[in-house]
């Protein structure tokens, strides 16, 4: 992340409560409850209505799939579960490369249509149940939560450059999955895990890249999947990515990407620095930036202008620094040192 979120407390983040109980104390506990299939009475009273007022394809239905299945399953195969649910929900330390992560490929291979149960309810509480009035009647309104979060910056944190929507729009942008929905079960709702990003980075870059490995030999036999780590996006600290650009040509209306170099570093976060770039394609946005007009024209009349007047090169950097992440002033910095070398 170019610039984390500062995390602050919403009653819509206790939707994972919910999420938790269910799994914890009930279809991962199947085995000690007397019931032979799953109902909302096995459940706390506060979360029977987002069971019993939902539509049973959503909810009871998969949910009691699941809660048959682990009737059958061994203790091994039930802590694998609860893992996943503890684990995947500690973001900052999966992010930090603390703990491992529980795949749904590793509970596929328990049973495949217990995978394809906890799945269709971890999908369904993101991208239907959370939109019913059961639930935002008892949590929240996601759309209330996202202005809450964005306020009024109107540009992608996480890369800078793409414009997201404010709390003065009618409707809101993208909530990303952080952790892919599609890859790591049990957090579709956790809210440490939901990022508002641009369209570019969320529909164009990420869309279900892994976020916490990397692929080697991608389709091959030898295919092979490497633990890293990244950012946390609720860190609340800036972290100082350095980022250098070098023209191999001299610079004119005709630069393109690959006349264009980019080396980005942060001290101590070279691998999440790795991982920024590898999920959101940052260096090709950032060499794509560098060759639009919009940045042409800024230093043709705005930095050519300014030096016309007197002002030297290190006093107009110093300008920019002033606001480094107003008006992608953190990209013109290099942009303009690139050109000035």
């Amino acid at each position: 992340m170019l610039r984390p979120y500062n995390f602050s407390y919403s009653k819509i983040q206790k939707v994972q409560s919910f999420v938790n109980h269910v799994m914890l104390d009930v279809v991962f506990n199947a085995k000690n409850i007397g019931a032979a299939n799953f109902n909302s009475a096995l459940v706390l009273p506060k979360y029977r209505p987002l069971i019993d007022n939902i539509n049973q394809d959503y909810i009871l239905d998969p949910l009691n799939e699941a809660f048959v299945i682990c009737k059958t399953l061994n203790r091994k195969e039930i802590k694998l579960l609860k893992t996943a649910v503890h684990n995947n929900n500690k973001i900052r330390e999966l992010c930090n490369g603390t703990i491992q992560p529980v795949k749904y490929d590793q509970i596929e291979a328990i049973s495949s249509d217990l995978k394809k149960a906890l799945k269709l309810f971890c999908d369904c509480l993101y991208d239907n149940c959370i939109k019913l009035k059961p639930f935002y009647s008892t949590f929240e309104d996601i759309n209330t939560y996202y202005k809450s979060i964005v306020l009024k910056s109107k540009t992608c944190r996480c890369c800078g450059i793409g414009p997201i929507l404010t709390k003065f729009h009618t409707h809101r942008g993208a909530l990303d999955h952080y952790l892919p929905k599609s890859i790591y079960p049990f957090s579709s709702l956790n809210f440490k895990n939901l990022i508002p990003i641009c369209e570019y980075c969320n529909g164009k870059y990420k869309l279900s890249e892994d976020t916490l490995f990397i692929t080697h030999n991608k389709g091959k036999k030898n295919q092979s999947k490497i633990r890293t780590v990244a950012f946390y996006p609720y860190s609340g600290r800036i972290h100082d990515i350095n980022i250098d650009i070098t023209f191999k040509k001299a610079f004119d209306s005709s630069i393109e990407p690959d006349d264009i170099e980019i080396n980005l570093t942060c001290a101590g976060n070279t691998d999440k620095v790795l991982s920024w770039d590898r999920i959101f394609g940052i260096k090709e946005n950032y060499k794509a930036e560098c060759c639009t007009d919009e940045m042409r024209m800024h230093y043709e009349e705005q930095y050519i202008a300014d030096m016309n007047l007197g002002k030297t090169h290190i006093q107009y950097i110093e300008i920019l620094k002033n606001n480094k992440y107003g008006d992608m002033n953190f990209l013109k910095i290099p942009f303009l040192e690139a050109i000035n070398k």
